[in-house]
């Protein structure tokens, strides 16, 4: 009944907004043209660079693209980028309080291993986190007032981008001009922003911008410093049984609020010189989390900073041939403080890694209808390392080990491939791919101390250096100007991390066997888009995603010490069907209506889990958006729903009931997440604006689904209540 009550009670609200921003419609004023101002025929015309690396027009790609502007991201009013990206369709957040901030699940999947399905980017240049091969938001903190656009490529691109591209590839520019090629280079363009924050949970920002052109000389400098005391939630209602906290060492009134906290420095400079580019990052994180169990008074600590810096030379020789190269240097650095049980609880985690990557590229039109792509694709990982040593824990296996990359050996990754377009005639584009890549054999190391005085010296060799042969074929053919379809198959892998393989073959009890290869998915899609009138459109896509060889945890009982040992292996197959709807409306002028919907269904194919529900998969996502904007304001109202999700099944955790395990904590509810954004711009006509977010508009209880990083949360980890975001603002 109480469900029933708050359904309806949403329904009432969303009705309500709905008629206010009707009656406001009749005061329109006209704006910028913008992505939700076009005609599916002009959308279609609209040029991208993620997809291929060049400038290329969404009808003739072959992927589901999705675009998100500056003013999107105004309109809307997004407080961050993990906010951004739960209101992309077949995109859904999974917050276990972790190190590595906010998870995202793709289509009815998630592995676990934060943000590994899906490469980010900023500005063209990788994101990767070289320790877990995965895409941490804790590293990607990249504020939403220094985003101009971002570019979600949806489905497998490991052709084009290799390693972690299972589900696609979200590039996020923080400037217009680094995404065009020197013809369509905007001229004039300047935009300086200064603009402060503050809402719930203390959050409080200062961000600066300056960008411009000075002669053939584009730049952009973004700088950012955002500080929130996290989520404040009472330990006691995310367990089962609050009988067991004082094992942990809390007391029952504990709560998240002030051991959650999170501060984030960013700085970016972005430059271009006719067909040179320049692009510098720093991100630091200073935050806490949660892993294992409650923390007991402070909060466990995580200080990560990372620095980026990128060259790209973009020359076009002549109307049939241009060139692209990149070199890149990646350095990270990451402290962990853990602070259980007790007071003065000693226990620290520290990892880095350096890598250098360099690609070129060529771009060949030796006829018409006829394009071809193919570079070459170089990374090294030169550095790699984690040192952990928590002897308060009293377990020998924990106490000053230090795991690394043995002397002279590079974690090497290279690649060539080839991208042929082909366009037989006007209404149809024929597009075939092919990556090969492979990474040689490297040595691991570990000292290991073990809790004595003597230490332990480990050795080994990843073996896996099969050259990977990654396929991809498209068919686009446009109806008439209203109505495409694109027929899409394509392959993707996902290779073990740097941390996944020194934990298989340097500590795995069967060493020599601890070899994994890499996990693939095989994507079939039939997308369909169709323009029934200037005020509605239609996207459909239909999909079926086989994975193979998933990296999962295997624990076997140790016959002399009798106690579990964990290591990861390839196991089995998953495979999830579903089709995505996606509709656009303007049923009155300057009023937008986007409604989306993901129905999905995974099942796991490895014996003796047919009928086990897959975890962390909901079965129905749901998104909404409503708008009205003119030129000086905006009041627009988001919201999305998740599906219920199970959590992770553990076969370990057998009894007289459960010979085959059971699930490490509770189902979650599924959810609606309601959000509401009013905005006023360019106040007494000189650049000045307010926006007033509000996330979670009716204080729905969000509960995420427990992970093994956290099993203490049997009812699973509760997200953000109601919450408000004020920003004041001067565009000059």
């Amino acid at each position: 009944m109480i469900r029933v009550e708050k359904n309806v009670k949403v329904i009432a609200i969303i009705l309500f907004h709905i008629f206010i921003v009707s009656a406001a419609s009749s005061i329109y004023a006209e704006g910028e043209k913008d992505l939700l101002d076009m005609t599916l025929e002009e959308l279609m015309n609209v040029k991208i660079t993620t997809a291929a690396r060049t400038p290329e027009k969404i009808g003739d790609i072959p992927a589901s693209v999705v675009l998100i502007t500056r003013k999107n991201i105004e309109t809307y009013g997004y407080r961050t980028l993990a906010e951004i990206l739960e209101n992309i369709p077949g995109l859904y957040q999974i917050n276990d309080y972790g190190e590595e901030g906010v998870n995202f699940g793709v289509r009815g999947f998630w592995s676990g291993v934060p943000n590994d399905n899906m490469i980010i980017m900023v500005n063209g240049v990788t994101q990767v986190s070289d320790f877990q091969s995965n895409y941490s938001l804790n590293k990607v903190n990249t504020p939403v007032e220094a985003i101009d656009r971002i570019e979600i490529i949806r489905g497998p691109m490991s052709v084009i981008y290799g390693n972690g591209a299972f589900y696609g590839v979200i590039n996020i520019f923080t400037n217009d001009f680094l995404k065009d090629d020197e013809e369509n280079r905007p001229k004039g363009k300047s935009t300086n922003i200064v603009s402060s924050s503050f809402g719930s949970e203390k959050a409080k920002k200062i961000f600066i911008r300056a960008s411009g052109q000075h002669g053939e000389f584009d730049y952009s400098f973004n700088a950012s410093l955002y500080d929130t005391l996290g989520i404040d939630q009472p330990i006691s209602k995310m367990v089962r049984d609050t009988g067991i906290l004082p094992f942990y060492g809390v007391p029952e009134d504990h709560r998240t609020g002030g051991r959650l906290e999170n501060n984030e420095k960013y700085f970016n400079f972005s430059g271009r010189y006719k067909g040179f580019f320049l692009d510098i990052s720093y991100n630091e994180t200073d935050a806490e989390f949660s892993y294992v169990m409650p923390s007991f008074s402070d909060g466990n600590k995580l200080l990560n900073n990372s620095t980026n810096i990128s060259f790209r030379y973009n020359k076009k020789l002549s109307d049939k041939f241009t060139i692209d190269g990149k070199f890149s240097y990646f350095q990270t650095r990451t402290w962990e403080r853990f602070d259980y049980l007790f007071e003065n609880f000693e226990g620290t985690q520290q990892y880095e890694s350096n890598a250098w990557e360099s690609e070129v590229n060529a771009f060949i039109y030796p006829a018409k209808g006829l394009d071809i792509q193919t570079g070459f694709y170089y990374r090294g990982i030169q550095a790699a390392s984690t040192i952990y040593d928590i002897p308060s824990f009293g377990a020998p296996s924990l106490i000053n080990n230090y795991l690394y990359l043995s002397d002279n050996n590079d974690i090497v990754t290279r690649a060539f491939f080839t991208q042929v377009n082909y366009r037989p005639f006007s209404k149809l584009t024929l597009v075939g791919g092919i990556r090969l890549e492979q990474m040689p054999e490297y040595g691991l190391e570990a000292i290991l101390a073990g809790g004595t005085s003597s230490f332990r010296k480990v050795k080994g060799i990843y073996k896996q250096d099969e050259i990977e042969i990654i396929p991809r074929f498209a068919a686009i053919y446009s109806l008439n100007d209203k109505h495409f379809f694109k027929l899409l198959y394509g392959q993707a892998i996902n290779r073990p991390s740097f941390f996944q393989n020194t934990q298989n073959i340097l500590l795995n009890p069967k060493q020599g066997e601890g070899f994994l290869s890499p996990e693939s998915i095989e994507t079939l899609e039939l997308n369909y888009i169709a323009s029934f009138s200037a005020n509605f459109t239609l996207n459909l896509s239909i999909f079926r995603n086989t994975l193979e060889n998933l990296i999962t945890r295997v624990s076997e009982l140790d016959n002399i010490s009798k106690e579990y040992q964990t290591w990861s292996a390839n196991a089995g197959t998953m495979v999830t069907q579903g089709a995505e709807l996606t509709l656009n409306a303007e049923p009155l002028k300057n009023f937008r209506l986007e409604l989306s919907a993901t129905f999905q269904e995974t099942d796991d194919k490895r014996p003796g889990y047919e009928n086990i529900e897959v975890a962390y998969s909901p079965k129905l996502l749901g998104y909404m958006k409503v708008s009205y904007r003119s030129s000086n304001f905006a009041l627009a109202i988001t919201g999305n729903y998740v599906g219920a999700m199970e959590t992770f099944w553990d076969e370990t955790r057998t009894d007289e009931f459960h010979p085959f395990g059971q699930r490490i904590g509770d189902r979650v509810d599924g959810y609606f997440l309601l959000g509401t954004n009013l905005r006023f711009e360019n106040l007494f006509k000189i650049g000045i604006y307010i926006n007033i977010r509000c996330s979670n508009l009716l204080d729905e209880e969000i509960r995420y689904p427990t992970f093994t990083n956290n099993e203490w949360a049997t009812r699973g980890t509760i997200g953000i209540g109601r919450t408000f975001l004020v920003s004041l603002g001067w565009k000059f």
